[in-house]
């Protein structure tokens, strides 16, 4: 595929931009928690067995809520930046509701990957009384594998 002369960002694409998905229910788990402080070989107390709380960044297994609805534009995907915004703890087996939405669409040109669309999404998680527990923001550089190391960075 040579580099595109105009924007491969449609109106259609655009479109999505802000309008939030269905909630989802995910569960904070136990085995989750225990997972991923084993991979990471987090001793912290606060987040042992029993304790009821798990450790923040078991916000990044929740189902893979965040890329629901994110418009795929080009076929290649690059998790290129996320953040994490707690309000409280997460607690060991409450259910929460995920609700997605894109902030942006953009276009990147040159680079390592050629032409590519930057995607930045958001999901956040409220516990059952609405509140709000926690956010996740990821950017996704999606870019086609066939014009990759067609510029510079």
């Amino acid at each position: 595929m040579a580099i595109p002369e105009q924007s491969l960002i449609t109106d259609e694409h655009r479109a999505v931009i802000g309008r939030k998905s269905d909630p989802v229910t995910v569960t904070i788990r136990e085995e989750d928690a225990r997972r991923m402080r084993d991979v990471l070989g987090d001793t912290d107390p606060r987040y042992a067995d029993g304790t009821g709380i798990a450790p923040p960044y078991v916000i990044a297994i929740l189902g893979g809520a965040p890329r629901r609805g994110m418009p795929q534009i080009l076929p290649g995907g690059l998790l290129t930046q996320q953040e994490w915004r707690f309000s409280r703890p997460f607690r060991i087996g409450e259910q929460l509701q995920a609700i997605s939405q894109v902030y942006d669409i953009r276009d990147r040109l040159g680079g390592r990957y050629g032409y590519s669309v930057l995607v930045t999404q958001g999901t956040d998680y409220y516990d059952v009384d609405g509140n709000h527990v926690a956010a996740a923001m990821i950017t996704i550089t999606q870019f086609d594998p066939k014009m990759a190391g067609g510029g510079e960075e």
